[in-house]
């Protein structure tokens, strides 16, 4: 999609050249142009002075409110620099153009053309759905949450935006794929209505352009402008749902391993975490317990030896990753991590 937008706003640019000059209409008559007034009349339908002069405002706005609401997008880096805003700068610079150029026609010609120009209730559409989603404040808070999750590398490069699916949820993968996991506030992942928002947006993005003509009316084979900026806004919001989806889906499995690991830390001997042979509950446990030790002196609750016990099991880990290899090392990692967590809000220093 972005390569075919790209070609059509090369096209648009060699059209536009002839009518963004400032010359009467009668000198923009050159080479095998035809002028608007020498065009067969078809289904052409010539408006009076006010009804074009309403339409002409409305279009000029519809252009702005367009050209608003993608510039809205790039104002966040980590969606300027996503695939899907590749050509928006040459659509702006276009629309521009061309807005200035509508801004400037005779009245005459404003209502010979403007009967070729989408209808009022399209136009009236662009301008409301672009304005309202740009300064809508709970879909900037969306966008602000999935910057933030994007900063703090939770956005999981197997899962991402880019790929534009939840790989985790792809039948047969090819390899289990770790989550990105935020062990100091793994509550912290995007709600429902996170990605009800962003969904909402996107389908009244899409279910916009799909009823606007593909072509201006009185310009034959080329783009409708304002299509070609909502077309890429519809692109990069599905960027970012897919990318709360993914954080999301990493964030309740993260959340459903932390419950169990406590549970087992708290309320049992641990056998069923220890007979696991794969490494990732242990390393996992690790960072689980290091982050509410934490947690814990953060909001001052007593966390008594807690320390002394993590440091005694971080002698089986390398950086946070579980090393300790044999079956006996496990059990005594899992010990002093049991510990380390139950000493957080003990009475009394707990030693295993």
């Amino acid at each position: 999609m972005t390569r075919r937008i790209l070609i059509a706003l090369t096209a648009i640019s060699f059209v536009l050249l002839t009518f963004t000059s400032p010359q009467s209409a009668q000198e923009r008559q050159v080479g095998n142009r035809t002028s608007v007034g020498d065009r067969p009349q078809g289904n052409r339908q010539i408006l009076d002075p006010e009804t074009a002069e309403k339409m002409r405002s409305d279009l000029v706005t519809a252009y702005a409110e367009s050209e608003a609401l993608i510039k809205f997008f790039a104002g966040y880096e980590f969606l300027r620099q996503n695939q899907a805003m590749e050509g928006y700068e040459a659509a702006c610079e276009l629309m521009s153009k061309e807005r200035a150029r509508v801004e400037q026609l005779p009245i005459n010609e404003v209502m010979l053309e403007a009967g070729y120009w989408p209808n009022s209730e399209s136009i009236n559409r662009i301008i409301e759905v672009s304005r309202t989603i740009r300064t809508d404040e709970k879909f900037k808070d969306v966008i602000k949450k999935a910057e933030g999750f994007s900063q703090a590398g939770l956005q999981s490069q197997a899962s991402s935006a880019g790929k534009e699916a939840n790989s985790r949820g792809v039948i047969a993968a090819p390899a289990y794929i770790t989550p990105n996991c935020n062990f100091d506030d793994p509550s912290n992942f995007p709600s429902g209505t996170d990605l009800a928002i962003a969904n909402a947006v996107g389908i009244a993005l899409h279910v916009l352009y799909d009823v606007l003509p593909d072509e201006e009316g009185f310009l034959f084979g080329v783009p409708f402008l304002p299509k070609i900026l909502l077309v890429i806004a519809a692109g990069i919001t599905d960027q970012i749902t897919n990318a709360l989806a993914a954080v999301a889906a990493d964030g309740r499995y993260c959340e459903a391993i932390r419950l169990y690991i406590e549970d087992k830390l708290a309320n049992e001997n641990g056998f069923t975490t220890i007979l696991m042979t794969d490494d990732f509950y242990l390393t996992f446990t690790y960072k689980t317990v290091k982050a509410s030790i934490s947690k814990a002196v953060a909001d001052g609750i007593e966390i008594n030896c807690a320390n002394a016990r993590l440091a005694e099991a971080n002698a089986l880990f390398s950086g946070d990753t579980f090393s300790g290899t044999t079956g006996a090392n496990r059990v005594i990692a899992f010990k002093k991590l049991r510990a380390a967590f139950r000493n957080i809000g003990a009475a009394a220093c707990v030693q295993e």
